[in-house]
């Protein structure tokens, strides 16, 4: 829920539970059934296996390369613009010869 920037009340909403029963969860006063917690992975966008033990090697390196060939993705746009900004500057000037 963090990662989603998330409160508890707005999670449960999302889910259709009561922030009672999220917040049992939370504290592992209670563990959801299993067709509740694939619900609240699918909703997290995280493995059932990640939600029950908290770690997932498979998917978590597949998303830390997606995520890192976004930054990647990214940074090219902006040196894109930026070299596009650059001959706009230089156009004029060479054509001006």
């Amino acid at each position: 829920m963090k990662a989603y920037n998330m409160t508890q009340k707005q999670f449960a909403d999302h889910l259709g539970v009561s922030v009672h029963t999220v917040k049992s969860w939370v504290y592992n006063d209670r563990v959801p059934e299993l067709s509740t917690a694939s619900a609240i992975a699918f909703a997290l966008g995280v493995s059932l296996e990640y939600l029950l033990r908290g770690k997932d090697t498979e998917i978590t390196e597949i998303r830390l390369t997606v995520i890192e060939s976004r930054k990647a993705a990214s940074r090219i746009l902006e040196l894109t613009e930026e070299i596009q900004k650059q001959l706009m500057i230089i156009r004029p000037l060479v054509n001006s010869k």
